[in-house]
């Protein structure tokens, strides 16, 4: 369950994101926030990016993400929603989901809606595994981090089902190695 668009940031979110990256370092492999804000002209594109149904989905509150290659995680805390980044500012990257075998290249512009509760990891292009050494000296990537709520017609569009079959579920307590994304 991952949707992959893009949409160009305008100059002014493009500016607050070269600010977070130029200030916040932050410690390698970590996501850390730099606030949040209700950002009109950014709620205006991100529906425009997003179209129907989404658009009428899309929260009002946003928050600004930033990293430098992120170790393997989940943000099941974010429970009864879709998250999704609009990646603003980056070196090359890819957002990987390791169990769903999908890999996203994120560039400035890039849009990527997905279920939080799936495993992913912001790697250098064509990594597997997650490894601190790849990122000590990379520019941050920074991301205007939304949320969908869940209506009948975003769940249609993703197929999202309240059914658990056999198998793994996964939850805020699922223990995840940090640079595999293999559940342990």
């Amino acid at each position: 369950m991952v949707a992959v668009g893009e949409r160009t940031a305008d100059a002014r979110l493009r500016a607050l994101a070269l600010d977070i990256a130029g200030g916040h370092g932050g410690a390698v492999g970590k996501v850390h926030s730099a606030g949040t804000s209700q950002c009109p002209t950014a709620h205006k594109e991100l529906a425009g990016a997003l179209g129907d149904p989404l658009s009428a989905a899309l929260r009002p509150s946003f928050e600004w993400y930033y990293c430098r290659g992120a170790f393997f995680h989940n943000d099941a805390h974010y429970d009864g929603r879709l998250f999704g980044v609009w990646c603003i500012v980056t070196p090359a990257m890819e957002l990987v989901f390791p169990r769903a075998d999908v890999r996203a290249a994120v560039a400035p512009g890039t849009v990527v809606v997905f279920d939080p509760f799936e495993v992913h990891g912001v790697l250098a292009p064509g990594r597997t595994v997650y490894a601190a050494s790849d990122y000590q000296s990379a520019n941050a990537s920074v991301f205007l981090g939304f949320e969908l709520d869940i209506t009948p017609a975003v769940a249609e569009l993703f197929d999202i089902r309240n059914r658990i079959g056999p198998g793994l579920v996964i939850s805020s307590q699922t223990r995840i190695d940090a640079t595999s994304g293999k559940i342990e």
